[in-house]
């Protein structure tokens, strides 16, 4: 008997309270409710085709997850990241089309995700120098990287105006796009390198401790001698750099670099962060279950159109589900001060 508690104690337990645990229990029970009901109205939902679809679905917004949920995690927040992406997207049509810069397909990338960089930077040195808070100096950033974007889409054409850059697609970028690794595309494995590689930098690092410490206690990370201003400039530069990737990779998969790229995935990236368990307000949440948090935002959109559910509607649940994941961090947070100072209290008692 003795050894049964012990198993469910060091093995069991810790899996079945974890936070990823009970969003994997929430991914299944979706996954079973839209199979009945997809097939009451004459569709199936439970088939490979329908994960695969999934899977490719969350390629662009698993970049924007990562970057925004390592600056919640911070107690940082970027809206400016699909706007960044989308003028990096431009940037790089415009550095390998024949009829732009011209340059090789590795210079393009590097360039725009330079730029991008840049980007990150300058949200950094608002918040950071000039205490700007966060939502106000990244959603003028958003607007300055719109108007740079359509500046420069602008830039050689006859009349003027803003318009997709579209270029003839080499065969790097052309796999980065729509390639695949068996029968398994190309951006999902890219994806789930990126998640498992900050996943471990989260958790497992020295780096990814200050963050959390950083998120959760500001003043107790100044105490123990974090640089907050260096990890600051390094998250905001990260998530425009994210956002940058996603874009990259909506113009690999659509051979033109596009106005309106990403405008669709604007909140996706923080919704599926704070659906996947990382608080809004800092200090807790890790990558593993921000991937799940994504997973089940999009099988919950596609589920809802295997059902034929009108769109219109699709958007107003997916709302109520990030109220709902925002009422559950606002109550576990009221719960977890409530406790730290009752002890506080049975201490100093």
């Amino acid at each position: 008997m003795s050894n049964k508690k012990d198993f469910y104690g060091r093995y069991v337990k810790p899996v079945v309270s974890h936070k990823v645990f009970t969003l994997v229990c929430l991914l299944v029970g979706l996954c079973i409710v839209f199979s009945v009901w997809a097939s009451s109205v004459g569709n199936r939902f439970l088939a490979a085709s329908t994960f695969k679809n999934i899977l490719a679905s969350i390629i662009l917004s698993s970049f924007l997850t990562i970057g925004a949920g390592c600056l919640l995690i911070s107690g940082n927040i970027d809206l400016s990241q699909s706007a960044v992406g989308a003028f990096g997207g431009m940037v790089l049509a415009a550095a390998i089309s024949e009829t732009g810069w011209g340059l090789p397909w590795y210079m393009g990338i590097v360039i725009s995700l330079i730029l991008c960089a840049g980007f990150g930077a300058l949200n950094a040195l608002l918040i950071d120098k000039f205490r700007f808070p966060a939502f106000i100096g990244t959603l003028a950033m958003s607007y300055m990287a719109q108007g740079l974007m359509r500046m420069f889409s602008a830039m050689g054409s006859d009349d003027g105006l803003a318009k997709n850059i579209a270029y003839q697609k080499p065969e790097v970028i052309k796999w980065l796009g729509t390639g695949q690794v068996g029968s398994i595309p190309s951006g999902v494995i890219i994806m789930l390198i990126f998640f498992i590689v900050y996943g471990v930098i989260i958790a497992r690092t020295t780096f990814g401790k200050k963050v959390s410490l950083m998120g959760g206690n500001r003043e107790a990370a100044k105490l123990a001698g974090i640089n907050s201003r260096a990890i600051t400039y390094i998250l905001f530069i990260n998530s425009a750099v994210m956002g940058g990737v996603a874009g990259v990779f909506n113009t690999s998969r659509l051979g033109q670099g596009q106005l309106l790229a990403l405008q669709t995935n604007q909140f996706t990236g923080i919704t599926a962060a704070i659906l996947g368990g990382i608080s809004f307000g800092g200090g807790a949440g890790g990558m593993g279950g921000a991937f799940v948090g994504l997973l089940i935002l999009n099988t919950f959109q596609i589920g809802m159109n295997s059902v034929k559910m009108n769109p219109f509607w699709i958007n107003v649940f997916t709302g109520i589900l990030l109220l709902v994941a925002l009422s559950i961090d606002f109550l576990t947070q009221v719960s977890s001060s409530r406790i730290t100072a009752r002890r506080r209290r049975t201490a100093n008692a």
